[in-house]
């Protein structure tokens, strides 16, 4: 049977998730908003870089709060009913979170796989351009470039 100093650390885990996803949820907005704008990509990396870090950190929680999935919850002790409702509320949360993260990143996925595209197109027209322009610069060269020096 779990004691009381186990349900406080795994309310704490749990709070720590949700403020971690909530973290997490504010990048990826901010993330959303520069996706697609060539003139911010050093802050686009700038906020991978920070949704990596916290990432890193929400594996960490979940693998501390893996042995309590192993738990009978009814079995916690726990300090209050009141305690135990907010852990409840806001496990529930993270999940919604969790699902609201997921919308962003495909929506961010989405939006950069087409400005992708679209670059690769102009960069394609671009590159027939200038095969084009070649080729009527060569057609206009003479046959030889050199003085015919023999003689007759």
């Amino acid at each position: 049977m779990p004691c009381i100093e186990e349900t406080d650390q795994l309310a704490q885990l749990i709070g720590q998730k949700h403020e971690v996803l909530t973290q997490l949820l504010t990048l990826s907005q901010y993330q959303l908003r520069l996706a697609g704008h060539d003139d911010h990509i050093d802050d686009l990396m700038r906020v991978l870089v920070a949704k990596q870090t916290l990432i890193e950190r929400l594996t960490q929680i979940d693998r501390t709060i893996d042995p309590f999935r192993h738990q009978n919850p009814d079995a916690r002790v726990w300090r209050s009913a009141s305690e135990r409702t907010q852990c409840s509320q806001k496990a529930k949360h993270c999940e919604v979170l969790l699902t609201e993260l997921k919308q962003l990143e495909q929506k961010s996925t989405d939006l950069v796989s087409t400005h992708r595209d679209e670059i690769s197109k102009m960069l394609q027209e671009t590159h027939t351009a200038a095969d084009s322009a070649s080729a009527y610069n060569n057609t206009n060269l003479p046959a030889s470039r050199g003085f015919d020096l023999t003689a007759e």
